[in-house]
């Protein structure tokens, strides 16, 4: 997707349907996302898609540290998707883009292959 657009552009995307996939689950009673709330879940998503691709592209494409962050957030020492996490992640977002908007907004250094 960065060949495309920019990598904050990019996460965002894959944030929301990474979110999207993970809907069904909030329909299906005795799951633990039945009892979460939704929008809290999806901020969350994108917050930590954004996230993962600023790794991603700091990492020059390795996906070892996108694969670790993804590992640790669905940890069970983690309470995913409480509405304090979402906001933590989406404030941990705004600050990662903040702080790196020219790499965030520019395709010219993003990864564009993938290096396992």
């Amino acid at each position: 997707m960065q060949r495309r657009m920019a990598p904050l552009w990019a996460g965002l995307v894959v944030g929301a349907i990474w979110g999207l996939w993970h809907l069904p689950a909030f329909f299906l009673s005795g799951t633990p996302q039945s009892a979460w709330g939704l929008l809290p879940f999806l901020a969350g998503t994108v917050a930590t898609s954004v996230i993962i691709t600023g790794l991603f592209n700091a990492a020059r494409g390795s996906l070892l540290l996108p694969v670790l962050a993804h590992a640790r957030r669905n940890s069970p020492l983690w309470p995913d998707a409480q509405p304090h996490d979402s906001w933590f992640f989406v404030g941990l977002a705004v600050l990662v883009v903040g702080l790196n908007l020219r790499a965030f907004t520019r395709c010219d250094g993003a990864a564009t292959a993938v290096i396992d």
